[in-house]
């Protein structure tokens, strides 16, 4: 899982790193017939001698690529390597998959300057989440992010079972028959309602530590019964209560490894971000602006902070050499950029460098909310400040 100082390595030390730099994105997920045997090694080494690489550095790079590429299941992987590779090599694996950008056969290689901006726009177009399963005695507290899921410590705090049995027995005065009323039941009773508010109480201060410690976007899964998952919820401060997004039943298996959760937490995410594009692109219809053109105008002006793009990034953009303006037209580029030599470049590439420099937040579409995009809004829109 990639974690929030491998984002931050990814920025202040692979971007800037001095060229000339090898960027390859490979597609090497094991489900697929076509990366039997690791054959996506043989499509990174037509790519690389596509590039004119000297072949004992290509013959280097595929050595490492059989060694090791991480996660056994990860769909893709992305390796930047420096001119001497044993010098600098850094590799990320992972599940999602990546629009390859003008790639064919399922591998993208450049030399040159580091290519981040697919994997950076990958990075941001997913949101963390955390899942809490609320059972009947303790919680279980899993981490949500780039299709991975792993468990992080929770609260584990039993029922005070040594304690229950005599209260119980109390009011009978016998071993072994449970109070079935009176003083003795009441004080079980009482004692059970303030155990669990004891419990949902410290579970929601473990929940509020816990998302203190990572991004402030992180979203809320909550699952368990219904009744449980109210008094938790109704415990929780506003701010996180506002994090919550989705609420599930308890499984049948409470106990059951993370992996078998994955695709249930998937299913709720999905439904989740689908409702959330969905209702991005009747407000932008509402209120913002929309229009390949008109929207990279917009925010090269400044106007725009949330920017909805597909998720297949197929549109090409042009900018002044410079690489302070951005426009859908050549000749839009020479009317602001006078004098200036202009490139074409895939709109991924500048993304991150307009992010960086408008404060914007990407929204990723997908399926039917990507087929609207490009429909109904021309392929690009964004919501503004003014």
């Amino acid at each position: 899982m990639i974690r929030t100082d491998r984002i931050r390595a990814l920025q202040s030390e692979v971007a800037p790193h001095p060229s000339p730099v090898l960027s390859l994105y490979l597609d090497v997920d094991p489900s697929r017939p076509e990366n039997a045997r690791k054959a996506y090694a043989l499509r990174a080494r037509a790519a690389m001698e596509e590039l004119g690489l000297p072949k004992h550095y290509t013959r280097r790079l595929i050595q490492r690529l059989r060694q090791d590429h991480g996660l056994p299941d990860a769909r893709t992987l992305v390796v930047f390597a420096g001119d001497e590779p044993d010098t600098f090599f850094e590799s990320y694996a992972l599940r999602p998959s990546i629009p390859l950008i003008d790639a064919g056969e399922g591998v993208l290689a450049r030399w040159g300057e580091p290519y981040v901006a697919p994997l950076l726009l990958t990075v941001h177009e997913h949101r963390r989440y955390l899942a809490l399963l609320l059972a009947t005695d303790r919680v279980r507290l899993f981490e949500l992010y780039l299709d991975e899921v792993a468990e992080l410590d929770a609260i584990i705090q039993p029922l005070d079972a040594q304690g229950w049995r005599p209260m119980r027995e109390h009011s009978t005065g016998m071993p072994g028959v449970p109070a079935r009323g009176g003083a003795g039941k009441d004080l079980f009773e009482k004692r059970v309602a303030d155990w669990r508010r004891r419990f949902h109480r410290d579970t929601a201060q473990h929940l509020e530590r816990t998302l203190e410690a990572l991004d402030g976007d992180t979203r809320l899964l909550l699952m368990g019964l219904s009744g449980e998952v109210n008094a938790l919820e109704a415990t929780l401060p506003p701010a996180l209560q506002a994090r919550v997004v989705e609420r599930l039943p308890l499984p049948a298996n409470a106990d059951a490894p993370a992996s078998e959760f994955e695709p249930l937490f998937r299913a709720a995410i999905e439904r989740v971000e689908a409702a959330d594009e969905a209702a991005l692109l009747d407000r932008i219809r509402e209120e913002g602006v929309w229009g390949f053109g008109p929207t990279l105008e917009a925010v090269e002006e400044g106007r725009v902070y949330v920017l909805a793009v597909p998720w297949r990034m197929r549109a090409r953009v042009v900018h002044c050499r410079s690489g302070y303006r951005v426009t859908a037209t050549r000749e839009e580029g020479e009317r602001l950029c006078p004098g200036e030599d202009l490139i074409e470049v895939p709109l991924a590439d500048v993304l991150p460098a307009l992010m960086a420099r408008h404060g914007l937040r990407l929204a990723v579409m997908h399926g039917d909310n990507e087929t609207r995009l490009h429909e109904a809004f021309d392929g690009l829109a964004g919501l503004t400040r003014w």
